[in-house]
């Protein structure tokens, strides 16, 4: 019984020797991303009334090393599926932003950054299509409660942002 008291004041004394003046681990750049992390989000595309419906289902993972976090979407109507985006968020030091990099299902490349303001995160992105055309394209996401979020996208028209399309996603777990 001795031994085993002595030997948790010395593991003891040991942890909180190894921890005296350190600081504690600030907390990652990647940490608005984080809620969106689990589960699979569904959300409905607005289609024309005579149209099938037509939902989005994306994904998002903390890569293996948690310095990113990887998303992949699909697009589904009835039974059909078909992929639409994968991509990866990261944090840029350089830039002091989160970054974003993906690409689609007509290989069209998204890049760009991500400002949180407000309890949303602003993307002001970059996409080149396949063929070589660039245009600049903003998304405001925006939370709402855990497991709701609104994805907003805009795009340029005579100077100005002008709303694209809105779809509201909710996670399914």
């Amino acid at each position: 019984m001795k031994k085993i008291l002595l030997f948790s004041i010395l593991l003891l004394t040991v942890t909180v020797s190894a921890t005296e003046g350190k600081s504690p681990a600030p907390e990652s750049p990647l940490a608005p991303l984080a809620s969106l992390v689990g589960g699979v989000w569904v959300g409905d595309v607005p289609v024309p009334k005579d149209a099938a419906p037509l939902k989005l289902e994306a994904r998002f993972a903390w890569t293996e090393n948690r310095q990113g976090v990887s998303f992949d979407s699909v697009f589904v109507r009835g039974d059909k599926r078909t992929p639409y985006t994968s991509g990866l968020y990261a944090w840029d030091g350089g830039r002091g932003k989160i970054v974003i990099f993906y690409v689609n299902n007509d290989g069209d490349l998204t890049e760009g950054v991500i400002t949180p303001d407000h309890g949303a995160l602003w993307n002001d992105l970059k996409v080149t299509e396949s063929g070589g055309k660039a245009y600049p394209v903003q998304v405001r996401l925006t939370k709402a409660g855990a497991d709701a979020f609104t994805n907003e996208i805009f795009l340029q028209k005579d100077g100005a942002w002008a709303p694209f399309v809105t779809v509201r996603y909710e996670r399914q777990k």
